[in-house]
């Protein structure tokens, strides 16, 4: 892993940054490590209270900014996002966002916050069916509720 004492380095060398960032881009596997390290995080914070309401342009914007650096990274090789990212073994954004919303979802039926997600249809009605597992899907009179983070995390949990 690249550390920032490294990357400080590069920069504050008497040589210049310009010179030591050329010998730098020339490796893929560092850059593609500064990526999933520093700006991948920042762009996935938090992902589990926002995904679900992001329109496709914002989409789009946080996608643009991964084949940007899918861009950088491979330099000369790169040719489209998709063969780009088959070459570097990343994925979309949007789905590691979707990703990590079925772990949180997940992790949210183990925990003691059990209680934010609505109960089983099996504890609803005391029937076990085929569909009995799932969780009711709560009643949404607002698209802004139906965007909201707990319907989302229920149909993911569903699905």
């Amino acid at each position: 892993a690249v550390s920032m004492a490294l990357i400080s380095r590069l920069v504050s060398s008497r040589k210049g940054w310009r010179q030591h960032f050329v010998h730098f881009n020339e490796n893929e596997r560092y850059l593609k490590s500064v990526y999933t390290s520093y700006v991948r995080p920042a762009l996935e914070y938090a992902a589990p209270a926002w995904h679900s309401s992001l329109t496709n342009g914002q989409t789009a914007k946080l996608e643009r900014i991964q084949k940007r650096a899918c861009r950088i990274i491979l330099g000369t090789q790169y040719t489209d996002y998709t063969s780009a990212l088959t070459a570097l073994d990343l994925s979309t954004l949007a789905d590691r966002r979707t990703s990590i919303c079925t772990k949180f979802a997940k992790s949210l039926l183990r925990s003691d916050f059990r209680d934010w997600l609505p109960p089983s249809r099996e504890h609803i009605t005391g029937r076990t069916t085929r569909s009995s597992q799932k969780l009711d899907i709560p009643l949404c009179r607002t698209n802004r509720y139906k965007n909201s983070p707990i319907p989302y995390l229920v149909h993911l949990l569903n699905m």
